[in-house]
């Protein structure tokens, strides 16, 4: 009876139940085995050069793993990994996207966009623990450039600095190395970081409308304003801020504001701010369901507060 070996089920076990035809080979499978594995319902194919578990169900996981097995000189990159690696802001559906060397002539499946690239490098590969190879974070962020509006890709770059998955001069340099005139996203790219600048990330994507949207009011706010010392001793960081001025905005997006302890915090750390004279606006979800209504009253609070400490 055709059986697998143990080399072969270590690798099945890391690989979400999937093999390639050369690892099972490595692995003391051979060419006939399989073949009798497939017969007897043990293995099925995934691609040409890729097996798995029989009867297994796909997810989108399983997909962008066995598109990747199946090019290992290629990487997958595009909305779909990146909503598979965390990223907000991404499309609701979207193909797999597999990034080639230039001049690759390969077969893929419906479902599958290649996208043919002549800088390909090790900088711009790194691979899962479950061997999926997958874009870096910065070719990831260059990638996403062709795909998504100007405000969704700078969410998601600001989300992964935030997170610690790459460094603004990473992305510096993967803009010198890729951008292109006639390399789509490109020019969005160098754009978003240029206007951007190596600002501190926020943390989530309403905190990015209101700053974008106060920055264009013409007012000088900075993000994550760091170790404010409170009279009780504690250091604090504040979402958005105009120090100068000491006027802050607070955004209680986060779950945690809505736990029954989590008003009560946010007025105790409120009351220490007051006494050393800063001046906090909250903003809730409700609030940025008219986002516009609520920059303009933001402005209005800001001047007022301009008006006060000058007086």
């Amino acid at each position: 009876m055709a059986t697998l070996t143990a080399d072969a089920l270590a690798v099945m076990q890391r690989q979400l139940g999937h093999i390639t035809a050369a690892q099972l080979e490595c692995a003391g499978v051979g060419r006939e085995t399989r073949r009798r594995l497939v017969h007897t319902a043990v293995l099925e194919r995934a691609s040409k050069s890729v097996y798995r578990v029989a009867r297994h169900q796909p997810t989108v996981e399983t997909r962008l793993l066995t598109t990747s097995l199946s090019h290992p000189d290629g990487f997958i990159t595009g909305p779909l990994v990146a909503k598979y690696l965390g990223l907000r802001q991404m499309p609701f559906s979207a193909p797999v996207h597999l990034c080639l060397p230039h001049g690759s002539r390969t077969l893929v499946p419906v479902g599958v966009t290649v996208r043919q690239s002549t800088k390909v490098t090790t900088l711009d590969r790194r691979t899962l623990d479950n061997s999926m190879v997958v874009a870096s974070w910065p070719r990831l962020l260059f990638d996403l450039a062709a795909d998504l509006p100007p405000a969704s890709l700078l969410s998601v770059i600001d989300q992964t600095l935030q997170r610690g998955d790459c460094q603004f001069d990473e992305l510096g340099a993967v803009a010198r190395r890729l951008c292109h005139p006639l390399r789509r996203g490109s020019t969005l790219f160098a754009a978003t970081l240029l206007q951007r600048g190596d600002r501190l990330p926020v943390d989530s994507h309403p905190e990015l409308i209101v700053l974008e949207g106060l920055l264009a009011r013409g007012i000088p706010v900075e993000t994550q304003f760091q170790d404010l010392r409170l009279p009780n001793g504690k250091s604090i960081r504040i979402d958005l801020s105009v120090p100068s001025v000491r006027w802050a905005v607070e955004l209680d997006i986060h779950p945690g504001h809505r736990t029954p302890f989590g008003p009560t915090r946010d007025h105790q750390r409120d009351r220490q701010l007051h006494l050393i004279d800063w001046q906090v606006e909250h903003v809730t979800p409700i609030d940025m369901l008219d986002v516009v209504g609520l920059l303009d009253e933001l402005a209005e609070l800001y001047r007022a507060r301009v008006r006060a400490c000058v007086a």
